[in-house]
């Protein structure tokens, strides 16, 4: 009695005290230009506390706000610090809860293996921030960096007191398939008019061949609410599988209504790299799941071949692989696929120049303007964002942040396959199969995108870690698996031989001519001669020459740069002399084809530097394709074989019993 008195007497005084600081920091932070707001401060203190006291409560709550994005929608039209309040919460609670020795005895040695893994990467972006082009912008990033790792580490103490990580994925589910109503009923009712407290933005980029409006959710841009969406895609379908299994037709329906809402709302992104993510995760999935359910993936394969047929699906995704293998063609192909490579090449080039330690953090948009002139695409608005987490990773943080970011990765994914390695029955492999999952495909998402709501994925590192096995790990998982990682990597490095063979076998040594061209009034300066160069400014004149200048059968390419106002004529030979006299030879006839077609009196060609030549390997795009396909197959043949082999030598020899001699 005396206990539990004194436990209420101390939640008492802490919940005082809570609404006693919460009024002054209002007071502080938000002034007292508002009644309301220092009204509702206890009020708010006061709950959290009382979410405090039950860390479930606490998780679900932070969960959801990541999700949800509430911390970006308050925050600028409030003021209130919801991200801070959240970090606090989960702060409180984890104090709160360790009070209790049995909660107290969840948090082991997994705690301080993820913890090293998140400082492993801190660390690097630490190492990087020493020869940062900006100090102050890399410091600042920095300071991020550890307030999200921070962040991470709560959830996940979070997670391993509770011990529920089921609780965890249907918290992540149930908001992303509530948000993903929202936008199919924007679509279908409002026409994208109802944002709905901005949970159903509607984004300003359109697209090509998009066949809807594309939703972003409560985020800015489609694409990166996508990568939010297939992480929760295999979780759904975990929890369907949980369902099924328990023979509830309610939960059934329930967790089958939200599977079939994320797909609804990865639809509504209209984002290409969301598309392939989400094939992505579901593969990964039933690759990692129990062969009972991984027949499943049998029945679904002709379903994903028809879902390639659906408008803004499948076109769109041929039109993005017909874009990239013509991408020096900047004219017709989709802007916003042209602004992704021109920035990954800048942050390419970026790493090219500083391979070891990078630019520092956060420094790709103050070096745009120093490289988005020195790479091939050039675009006339360049992003400050590179669209692509590991060039950029690379370009601000080098080999040291690459290495850094792959122990997170690697690291996390660990975790979680050594937990279903030691105990491969469990009922939870499902959702660390979909947790597996979730990783992946949001690291595929990253390639075409940047470094952005690291919290949000953070929650999923942080369940990766929930799922860890028991401490310390029995020494047969571990030992699984790291002849696992060790026959894998073997068999990459047999696959990449293969295909370096191949390649090396079917190329011969060349060399690639460029000479940039450009178009000059003919006559006199006069004002017709400013007439005739504000005429060739227009982004249609230079790809309309190249076009009339281009000769069937050629070797010669020539392809237009509005945005730097010059032609590139472009070709690929033996010897420098014979791309050098094809190059010459091209120039005549696109004179020639130039003043048959507009006279001599409106323009010249010019030349616009010297020829710049490339040593380069020549090969058929079969031969190309023939190379991956080999290299594909080796590297799974190999790590097969070697796993079968690995398990060979392990298994222990079991002698037959001998037949027993008579004594005579």
């Amino acid at each position: 009695m005396s206990r539990h008195t004194r436990t209420d007497r101390t939640d008492l005084a802490l919940l005082s005290l809570a609404a006693g600081g919460a009024v002054f920091g209002a007071l502080i932070i938000l002034g007292s230009r508002s009644e309301l707001l220092l009204i509702a401060a206890p009020i708010g203190a006061v709950a959290l506390m009382l979410a405090a006291r039950r860390p479930l409560v606490a998780l679900g709550i932070m969960v959801a706000i990541e999700f949800t994005n509430l911390s970006g929608l308050l925050a600028e039209r409030s003021g209130i610090p919801i991200f801070q309040a959240s970090l606090l919460l989960g702060v409180v609670a984890i104090g709160l809860a360790l009070r209790d020795p049995e909660l107290r005895s969840r948090i082991n040695g997994w705690t301080v293996v993820c913890a090293g893994l998140l400082g492993v990467y801190v660390a690097t972006q630490g190492i990087a921030l020493i020869g940062s082009v900006d100090p102050v912008e890399s410091a600042a990033a920095l300071q991020r960096h550890v307030i999200d790792c921070a962040f991470v580490m709560v959830v996940l103490i979070l997670i391993q007191l509770t011990a529920r990580p089921w609780a965890v994925a249907a918290v992540i589910v149930v908001t992303l398939a509530a948000i993903c109503s929202l936008t199919i009923i924007s679509q279908v009712f409002f026409d994208g008019t109802a944002t709905f407290g901005g949970l159903s933005t509607v984004t300003t980029a359109s697209g090509e061949l998009v066949t809807t409006l594309r939703y972003g959710g409560p985020l800015p841009d489609s694409n990166f609410w996508g990568r939010h969406l297939v992480m929760g895609l295999p979780m759904a379908a975990a929890l369907l599988t949980r369902a099924l299994r328990s023979r509830q037709d309610v939960t059934v329906a329930g967790w089958g209504s939200a599977l079939l809402l994320l797909l609804g709302g990865i639809y509504l992104t209209q984002s290409r790299g969301t598309f392939l993510a989400a094939g992505v995760a579901i593969a990964v999935w039933f690759v990692a799941v129990e062969p009972r359910v991984r027949r499943w993936a049998l029945i679904l394969i002709p379903t994903s071949a028809a879902v390639l047929v659906v408008p803004g699906v499948g076109n769109r995704l041929i039109a993005a692989l017909e874009d990239f293998l013509q991408a020096d063609v900047q004219t017709d192909i989709d802007p916003s696929v042209a602004q992704r490579l021109a920035a990954q090449q800048e942050a390419w080039a970026m790493f090219a120049e500083r391979p070891v330690f990078g630019f520092g953090p956060a420094t790709f948009p103050g070096e745009v303007i120093n490289f988005a002139g020195r790479v091939p695409t050039a675009v006339r608005e360049p992003t400050n964002a590179p669209h692509n987490l590991y060039a950029e990773l690379a370009a601000e943080a080098g080999w040291v942040g690459l290495i850094g970011w792959a122990v997170v990765i690697l690291g996390f994914l660990a975790v979680v396959v050594l937990g279903i390695l030691t105990n491969p029955l469990s009922r939870d492999r499902v959702l660390a199969a979909a947790v597996c999952a979730a990783l992946v495909a949001w690291s595929v998402a990253s390639i075409g995108l940047h470094m952005a709501y690291f919290r949000t994925f953070g929650v999923v590192l942080a369940l990766a870690g929930g799922l860890a096995p028991a401490w310390p790990a029995a020494a047969e998982p571990l030992r699984q698996l790291i002849r696992g990682a060790l026959a894998w990597g073997l068999a990459g490095l047999l696959g990449l031989g293969a295909c370096w063979a191949l390649l090396s076998a079917s190329s011969s040594a060349a060399v690639t001519v460029r000479q940039p061209m450009t178009v000059v009034p003919a006559g006199a300066v006069d004002g017709w001669y400013a007439y005739a160069l504000d005429i060739r400014s227009r982004v249609e004149l230079l790809p309309t020459f190249a076009t009339l200048m281009d000769q069937r059968g050629s070797s010669v390419d020539i392809v237009a740069d509005p945005v730097r106002g010059v032609l590139v004529f472009t070709t690929t030979a033996p010897s420098v002399d014979a791309a050098r006299d094809d190059i010459r030879l091209a120039v005549a006839e696109a004179e020639t084809s130039l003043r048959s077609s507009i006279g001599y009196q409106q323009y010249a060609l010019q030349t616009v530097g010297s020829m710049r030549v490339f040593d380069v390997q020549q090969r058929s795009p079969l031969a190309t394709i023939a190379a991956v396909a080999v290299g594909a197959g080796t590297t799974v043949a190999a790590g097969l074989w070697l796993l079968r082999a690995a398990r060979r030598r392990v298994e222990p020899t079991v002698t037959p019993p001998q037949e027993a001699t008579p004594v005579p």
